[in-house]
């Protein structure tokens, strides 16, 4: 038993750094593959080859579908809010001409909206927690090289700010959503959300006439990263992590991406990180530690599924109606 539970273990201990790994890995394939399309047309690729492996899984493994129509709203907020939302308005901040480092800033703040609601709703953690929020945004503006002013608009001006803003409210209240459900597969919901967002973003580009591709190498090889790796792959370690922890330290994560994607800049683009962007570094890998200490409340405790409980009560209240003579 102990043997069959260690590699879990060290599954689940990865889990983290794979995470932040594949998903920092999304803007070096971004940029290899848009300039051969338009952004919609560019998620509607993503979305659909996300959606074609997803249901490829789950063929295989046969997880709960949504029961219900509280499930199926609920699936549908989240994929609306994760999938959509935040896809949609990061590409559109980007495509509004504000610059990238701007953008990775607004959206670093997403744990410290998750660590608000969290914190209103169990009871914050104290110091340790708020400062380690504040370690990761410096982090993230550091190593992105995004300063106050960048934040107050920038070169993208007020729309791209906006559409930064709603980005990082849609990829957090997306988290909290999905941290909530339960009884849908991990699998049926990514595949189910990735259906949802590719029938979005087809209609956007067709009814704008952008569904337009250069099937150039770039493009393929862009779009299918993105499908596999950073949409599938990083998507359903984030989903699982979610269900199985706590959101606060979960999305805490998000703080080591700006830093991770300069490393494989440096590593694919030969880019030497500043020594600024390595401060910013050193910040954001203090911010995991010290957000990732423990749970803002304490989680329930695991027991046997509800079903079982009522088993046991009913038969504990037979016993009790007819009780068994003793010797």
């Amino acid at each position: 038993m102990a043997s069959s539970a260690a590699p879990v273990r060290a599954a689940a201990a990865a889990a983290p750094a794979v995470f932040v790994l594949l998903w920092a890995s999304g803007p070096l394939a971004v940029q290899a593959g848009l300039p051969h399309t338009t952004v919609p047309a560019f998620l509607f690729l993503r979305a659909a080859g996300a959606a074609a492996l997803a249901w490829g899984v789950w063929a295989l493994v046969r997880d709960p579908l949504p029961a219900g129509a509280r499930a199926w709203l609920r699936l549908g907020a989240v994929a609306l809010l994760m999938q959509v939302v935040y896809q949609g308005f990061f590409f559109l901040a980007l495509a509004a001409g504000s610059p990238a480092a701007t953008v990775i800033v607004v959206v670093a703040l997403q744990p410290v909206l998750t660590a608000a609601v969290a914190a209103g709703a169990a009871g914050a953690r104290g110091p340790a927690l708020w400062a380690g929020l504040a370690l990761g945004v410096s982090g993230a503006a550091l190593t992105a090289g995004a300063g106050l002013g960048e934040l107050s608009g920038g070169d993208g001006g007020a729309l791209g700010v906006a559409c930064a803003f709603a980005a990082l409210l849609g990829i957090t209240a997306g988290t909290l959503v999905q941290g909530r459900a339960s009884g849908t597969g991990l699998w049926a919901s990514l595949a189910l959300q990735s259906t949802v967002s590719a029938a979005v973003f087809a209609a956007v580009a067709l009814a704008g006439g952008r569904m337009r591709f250069d099937w150039e190498p770039g493009l393929l090889a862009g779009a299918g990263w993105m499908a596999a790796v950073v949409s599938v792959g990083a998507t359903a370690l984030l989903y699982a992590m979610v269900a199985r922890g706590e959101a606060t330290g979960v999305t805490a994560l998000f703080f080591c991406v700006p830093p991770v994607t300069a490393l494989l800049e440096w590593a694919v683009h030969g880019r030497v990180p500043s020594p600024v962007e390595a401060a910013g570094m050193v910040c954001a890998a203090a911010a995991i530690a010290a957000v990732r200490r423990g749970p803002v409340g304490r989680p329930a405790r695991a027991g046997r599924p509800a079903a079982d409980r009522r088993a046991d009560g009913a038969a504990a209240a037979r016993r009790n109606a007819h009780p068994v003579r003793r010797g």
